[in-house]
């Protein structure tokens, strides 16, 4: 069974296999990044992220050279930003322990930070250095239905699915053939709405029937947390920024002043001579982080004269050309700052 399954996904993928994909190429530098940029995160989404960061950092030498704040800026928005800063710092790693050549090795790869085993064994076999049979959430979905695993224990569950997904992998044609399970776990083996009717392992004897009740999904409890968020802006159309301090979340990346209390908001703005001003417009934004959902009381005030408030300098930024990294949060209260200056024309 196990060499029918693969010679099916073999065959689909030389017929429908997204093969025009931008990091579909023999440069491991190139793999590594969408690879990553791929962790819990769909193509279509990763697409253009992909072609700007490539035509910015081309190689590994820019890469180490760059600093964390640009990279920041160029990733802003894809989230899970813990990923670029692993990027920087395995970059760092390369450069000194490989000078500037992406390590061929599997362990040396699956050493970098950020780095799993499918993530390894993706870089490893796309790049030609190894034929290494691979887990995401794609191929777990299609041997969990393929060969109708029931287990609770995620342990023991894991243990099985990776011992299949070796079984099944081929020794030759291996590259082509996890991406055809990923492809056909990503557009028709699809956690919900799966189109059996297309799927070429309906034919190698899978008998899953979508209308069963089947991966029970643990619902998450989320945790409600309200913050404040003050925006200020200036005489000269300038945001007030600062950068998030290490430990919190989003740390690296530039935001308006925030605060998970009101007594905090208000030390805050009376030591920096800013009590005394009155909110111009007010906006609550929704923001969800994986387990939590973030009320973001948002309050705009705008400085007639930011002489007289107790705020460096060095952290006004052109509202036009933000050049920093900022959360997805900021972003959307400026889109309602945009809007509802210029219908007001405040």
């Amino acid at each position: 069974m196990s060499s029918n399954l693969s010679n099916s996904v073999l065959k689909w993928y030389k017929k429908h296999g997204r093969n025009n994909l931008p990091w579909k190429v023999e440069d491991p530098y190139k793999i590594w990044i969408s690879e990553i940029m791929l962790q819990q995160t769909q193509v279509s989404t990763v697409i253009p992220y992909y072609l700007k960061f490539i035509k910015k950092y081309p190689n590994l030498k820019s890469l180490a050279s760059a600093d964390l704040d640009d990279l920041m800026l160029i990733w802003s928005g894809l989230g899970y930003y813990r990923r670029i800063k692993n990027i920087h710092i395995s970059s760092q790693i390369i450069a000194i322990e490989h000078n500037y050549n992406f390590p061929h090795k599997y362990d040396d790869i699956l050493s970098l930070p950020g780095i799993g085993r499918t993530t390894a064994s993706a870089i490893s076999t796309f790049s030609g250095f190894s034929n290494k049979a691979i887990l995401d959430g794609n191929v777990k979905r299609i041997l969990i239905r393929f060969y109708e695993i029931e287990e609770e224990n995620k342990t023991i569950l894991e243990k099985k699915l990776w011992d299949k997904s070796v079984s099944i992998t081929p020794l030759k044609n291996t590259s082509d053939f996890i991406q055809g399970m990923m492809d056909i776990g990503s557009v028709i083996c699809k956690r919900t709405n799966p189109e059996c009717c297309r799927c070429p392992l309906k034919s190698v004897g899978c008998s899953y029937n979508p209308t069963r009740k089947e991966e029970k999904k643990i619902k998450q409890k989320i945790k409600n947390i309200n913050m404040n968020l003050i925006i200020l802006i200036n005489q000269n159309n300038k945001i007030y920024l600062e950068k998030i301090r290490a430990g919190m979340l989003w740390q690296g990346l530039y935001s308006s002043p925030i605060f998970s209390s009101n007594s905090d908001t208000n030390k805050w703005m009376l030591r920096n001579n800013i009590s005394n001003l009155k909110p111009v417009y007010l906006s609550n934004i929704i923001h969800r982080v994986t387990d939590k959902k973030i009320m973001f009381n948002t309050f705009f005030y705008f400085l007639k004269n930011d002489k007289k408030v107790s705020l460096s300098s060095k952290n006004w930024y052109n509202l036009a050309n933000i050049n920093v990294g900022v959360p997805k949060y900021q972003d959307k209260a400026l889109d309602i700052y945009r809007s509802e200056y210029e219908k007001n024309n405040v």
